[in-house]
């Protein structure tokens, strides 16, 4: 049943637009994912062109949103919070290749994958990108742009590649 809301989303929901005049999409959008993902909180909203996988390993809070062209390439579970604001074109890796054997080519190497946890009230900017097993804690603002290649475990505003603290909130 899963592969029917799947096939219904990436085939016809995942191009409806997002434009807050004409939530159609935004409604269809919510009503499928809570099909296909873990777990669906209410007032949710997937934008238009969103990627995610199966998304079954996906659980998003209450009043969270997931913007335009954002992709999550999900291998492990991914944690999105309450209220959480998530740009368009973000992207969620929770896995990545090894590169330790250095008998190996690189892409023969094995696949290591880490889940990503994402606190609440929380606000990531557009085309801002998420590595394996990162968490993010409440209330913390990452800039547009920015890698977050280490967890973040005090509120604040992060900036830059890889992503640093700046400001206090």
């Amino acid at each position: 049943m899963n592969y029917l809301f799947l096939f219904f989303y990436y085939s016809f929901l995942i191009y409806l637009p997002s434009v807050s005049f004409v939530s159609f999409g935004v409604f269809l959008r919510r009503l499928v994912v809570a099909h296909i993902f873990k777990y669906v909180g209410k007032n949710v909203n997937i934008a238009k062109g969103v990627y995610f996988g199966r998304g079954h390993n996906i659980t998003i809070g209450e009043n969270s949103g997931i913007g335009e062209n954002s992709r999550i390439v999900c291998m492990e579970k991914v944690e999105i919070g309450c209220d959480v604001m998530i740009g368009p074109e973000v992207m969620m890796l929770t896995g990545g290749h090894g590169y330790t054997d250095t008998k190996l080519l690189l892409r023969e190497q094995d696949i290591i994958t880490a889940p990503i946890k994402i606190g609440n009230d929380c606000w990531i900017g557009a085309r801002a990108i998420i590595l394996p097993g990162i968490t993010i804690t409440d209330r913390v603002i990452i800039g547009a742009g920015s890698v977050v290649a280490k967890s973040i475990f005090e509120s604040g505003i992060y900036v830059g590649n890889p992503a640093s603290k700046i400001r206090n909130l």
